[in-house]
């Protein structure tokens, strides 16, 4: 079993962007009563941002865990390798070009989804996806490596049952029963 973790540089740095943003909101004192509000709610979001963010820096979040029966992203349902069509890397263009490894999974196959499941399922990223660039490169190469492995062994061993299969199933119409 190996287990994967989000990078933990781009972590601190969206932890130092939250502190700056709660120390900005901390210095910031409203002319008027009106504003009030405002102001403890602004202070109260950055509060919030600030601490969810430490958390999620000081205790390391899971990308992935790919074992011999399948691979769990985040902390959704396991998908099974059996289950899985086929796995593909693909690259986002736009400004932030970002690599992605897709997982297209069975027609039969029926899996639980959560909320943002349901929402990335009808874009090109689909249900089941992992973003490589959240990772370090060398976890990146690793956890494809890892993936294509399980995926062709499964391949493989399929493509061999299936000629088993067929060379019992040409040699039964040869002979015939008397």
């Amino acid at each position: 079993m190996k287990e994967f973790y989000y990078n933990r540089k781009l972590l601190r740095n969206w932890a130092f962007v939250s502190l700056i943003m709660l120390l900005l909101a901390f210095s910031f004192k409203s002319p008027s009563f009106d504003l009030l509000f405002f102001e403890g709610f602004v202070k109260m979001l950055a509060l919030c941002f600030c601490l969810s963010m430490f958390y999620v820096y000081i205790r390391p979040q899971r990308l992935a865990k790919i074992d011999d029966e399948g691979i769990v992203i985040d902390k959704n349902v396991k998908l099974k390798w059996s289950d899985i069509e086929k796995a593909e890397r693909f690259h986002r263009v736009g400004v932030l070009g970002r690599d992605f490894i897709r997982f297209k999974l069975k027609k039969s196959a029926k899996y639980r989804l959560r909320n943002m499941q349901k929402l990335s399922a009808m874009s090109k990223y689909g249900a089941f996806s992992i973003p490589l660039y959240a990772m370090t490169k060398d976890d990146a190469a690793l956890i494809e490596k890892e993936i294509y492995k399980h995926l062709t062994v499964r391949s493989k061993i399929k493509n061999t049952v299936k000629r088993v299969f067929k060379t019992l199933s040409k040699s039964g119409k040869k002979t015939k029963r008397k």
